[in-house]
């Protein structure tokens, strides 16, 4: 009789029956094991007073045999110990990657991969702590604010450069990167080393490339890939080209899989396939029984033997999550139930005959997953090519990270300022009213790119950053798109003015029913997005309609901010229901607004980003609209020019002859179509540069451009984590 014990997600405590649960631990199947000997360590991991470890979610060895567990405590945290297991410091806290820990890995390099399946991201760190790079993009958390995720559900849509909370990682000796994704997606994916897609194989389901639950990713040195299909309850390896090869039936459900003698670049010999049928993570007593053992294999899937047992006692196994077996006879587990991690010794067992664990090798076609289309290269279709040169030269000390960069600037000394999402957002529990706090910090640099302070500790709306401008008297102006705040920070760093209030709860449950046809809900007018009697107008060339939303500084996900000659101060409100630009004196008097949701003349489809050049003409992005829309200062339409691709980010430059610098950015991810354009002020295209991707001199959405010097920008990029310094020549 086979046992079923229901397994629940470690990432719920609660599953409503809309969400898919995975499939029930099973007894392995394998007969008839020898048994390995095998010693734990006692009190190997030491951790100084103020430090513990939560819920051991990954664990993983460098080569000069550090170790790094990543684990989930009152916040996600990644901590790094010496060979004797004495704790050295911790990595990477506060980043905007981190929020629901679910593996680690190292690779050949001693780079430190993070894997958080909170935040469908993955991260790598140098061997010293600096982000390098990162894969995945976290959900907009403006986008949750109406719509929070709950559980979630499984969604299978099998995206190039986005997750359904990811598992794992691995390597190979070119330096592919394979991840194992997920819980709500069924699938490997291939990058290439710097991130660019390769290939995805998988859906949901039982046939060969077909997986449950892909919890665990482990690559030879041959570069075979052996996936612990846990809800299937084997193990499939494939090629390189991610083709199947064989299954590993008998061994349980596969929490954690690992392949001895690390990740190269050195050939480590003889290699060994282990393999966790874990105790299931709500510690069910009868599963005690025939879960909680490791199995040794050699790479053709023959057991050597196995070793421990469900438990918590030392030596016995409470859940677990990851291993590193990068010696063959230490393995380094990372257990959810008992909050630890353990190094176990193992001695030779005694010889008996091996158990066959292999289905196969029979061939099989490729992957149905299409091949990524070839990409896209720039043309000289829209303007000659421009020359340039990039650096990444900001200097965050070891505690700090950038994370998507909602705006930078430069003020009159060359100090550079970055307002960014990084850290974590979070909503609270547990009050009557559900309220949202933290998510982005504001930090300052000298001309040089060393670190010179942060502001802004602990404001108040400071939770989605979406834009930066400095401007003629060296304040510092933040726009916060969650908040729905612009706030003024003087040059020595006090705030001197908000426009705008950040909304006292968010609303997390399901939106009401919608109104009956010709009905208008409580408080709102007929206008489209608009609030009561501010019904969308219809624009005109030369006209100009009222605009959507209240008249003032009631705004709806603004994204930049602007001035004219006389200070006056232009507010691009347009990302969420509003789709205007409203107007206020020096001192934050409301004074006009104009724009609706459309796209005729005056009207805007998400208004990205606003600029005023020296005649006092108002340069606006309309991003969904694909144009740059140009008014007067008292907001009357005189042109549009839309041979920029999609405006994300705009900026006009100083001196007697002045450009505009639009960033375009054709797909969300930033991987496909990008480059920058330079402008004239009559929307004559004067060349272009760049392209998508993450490599230096490629962007990665571009959400912000300072061009207060005309051939020295500073672009700050969203998916990218980072500002680059680019030196155009001429």
């Amino acid at each position: 009789m086979r046992y079923l014990v229901v397994v629940a997600l470690a990432a719920a405590v609660w599953l409503p029956s809309s969400v898919v649960r995975i499939a029930a631990q099973t007894r392995a199947t394998a007969t008839n094991v020898p048994v390995i000997p095998h010693d734990a360590v006692p009190n190997f991991f030491k951790n100084p007073p103020g430090i513990y470890t939560g819920e051991n979610m990954g664990i993983a060895t460098n080569s000069k045999g550090n170790i790094y567990i990543y684990h989930r405590a009152n916040e996600t945290r990644l901590l790094e110990y010496t060979p004797q297991g004495t704790f050295v410091r911790e990595i990477g806290r506060g980043n905007y990657g981190f929020a629901f820990a679910h593996s680690v890995r190292v690779d050949a390099q001693d780079n430190i991969w993070a894997v958080d399946e909170g935040t469908d991201t993955l991260v790598k760190f140098s061997p010293t702590g600096q982000i390098l790079l990162t894969i995945g993009r976290r959900e907009d958390p403006v986008a949750t604010l109406s719509n929070m995720a709950g559980a979630g559900v499984f969604h299978g849509r099998n995206e190039k450069y986005r997750f359904g909370r990811p598992t794992d990682i691995a390597f190979d000796q070119q330096g592919n990167v394979f991840v194992s994704d997920g819980y709500f997606d069924a699938r490997v994916v291939k990058y290439d080393r710097t991130g660019r897609f390769v290939k995805a194989v998988g859906t949901r389901g039982a046939a060969n490339l077909q997986f449950n639950t892909p919890h665990s990713i482990a690559t030879d040195f041959q570069g075979n890939v052996y996936v612990g299909d846990r809800g299937n309850a084997r193990v499939q390896v494939l090629d390189n080209d991610l083709n199947w090869k064989a299954n590993f039936s008998n061994v349980g459900n596969p929490w954690a899989v690992c392949v001895s003698g690390g990740p190269g670049p050195a050939n480590p010999g003889k290699q060994y396939l282990y393999v966790s049928n874990s105790w299931p993570d709500s510690a069910p007593a009868a599963a005690a029984e025939f879960t909680g053992e490791v199995y040794k294999l050699e790479l053709d899937g023959t057991i050597i033997g196995k070793f421990g047992r469900a438990g918590k006692a030392a030596g016995e196994f409470a859940t677990i999550h990851q291993m590193d077996c990068r010696d063959p006879n230490v393995i380094y587990t990372a257990e959810i139930n008992d909050w630890r991690s353990q190094k176990i010794v193992l001695k030779a067992p005694a010889q008996t005959s091996p158990v066959a664990a292999r289905e196969g090798d029979r061939g099989r076609p490729p992957s149905p997953v299409p091949a990524p289309p070839e990409r896209s290269s720039i043309s000289a279709e829209s303007g000659q090519l421009i020359a340039f040169d990039a650096v990444e030269f900001l200097k965050t000390p070891v505690d700090m990270f950038l994370g998507p960069v909602g705006g930078v600037g430069a003020n009159s000394k060359g100090q550079i300022f970055v307002y960014t999402r990084t850290g974590h957002p979070y909503a609270t529990l547990g009050d009557n009213r559900t309220f949202s706090h933290g998510g982005s910090r504001l930090f300052q640099f000298d001309p040089t790119g060393k670190f010179v302070r942060e502001l802004g500790q602990d404001v108040y709306g400071f939770n989605a950053a979406i834009g930066l401008r400095v401007d003629p008297q060296d304040n510092v102006w933040t726009i916060d798109q969650a908040a729905s705040q612009v706030v003024k920070f003087d040059p020595d760093g006090r705030i001197a003015l908000v426009l705008g209030r950040k909304p006292e709860a968010i609303n997390v449950r399901p939106a009401a029913p919608a109104p009956a046809p010709g009905a208008a809900s409580a408080g709102q007018g007929a206008g489209a997005g608009g609030g009561a009697g501010n019904a969308a107008p219809a624009g005109g060339a030369g006209g100009r309609g009222r605009g959507t939303g209240t008249p003032g500084s009631a705004f709806s996900q603004p994204s930049d901010v602007a001035w004219d000659r006389a200070g006056n101060i232009y507010v691009a409100d347009g990302l969420g229901a509003n789709n205007r630009i409203a107007k206020f004196d020096k001192d934050g008097r409301f004074l006009a607004h104009w724009g609706s949701t459309g796209s005729e003349p005056g009207q805007f489809s998400g208004v990205k980003a606003i600029a005023i050049d020296a005649q006092d003409n108002v340069y606006v992005a309309d991003m969904g609209n694909k144009r740059i829309q140009v008014f007067d200062a008292t907001g009357t339409f005189k042109t549009q020019f839309g041979n920029v691709g999609t405006p994300r980010a705009l900026c006009v430059s100083r001196g007697s002859t002045q450009y505009l610098y639009i960033a375009h950015a054709g797909d969300e991810d930033g991987m496909e179509d990008g480059a920058i354009y330079k402008v004239q002020l009559d929307g004559k295209v004067v060349g272009k540069f760049g392209s998508a991707g993450k490599q230096l001199k490629e962007f990665g959405v571009v959400n912000s451009i300072d061009c207060r010097n005309e051939n020295a920008l500073l672009i700050g990029e969203m998916t990218n984590w980072r500002v680059q310094k680019v030196t155009v020549k001429r």
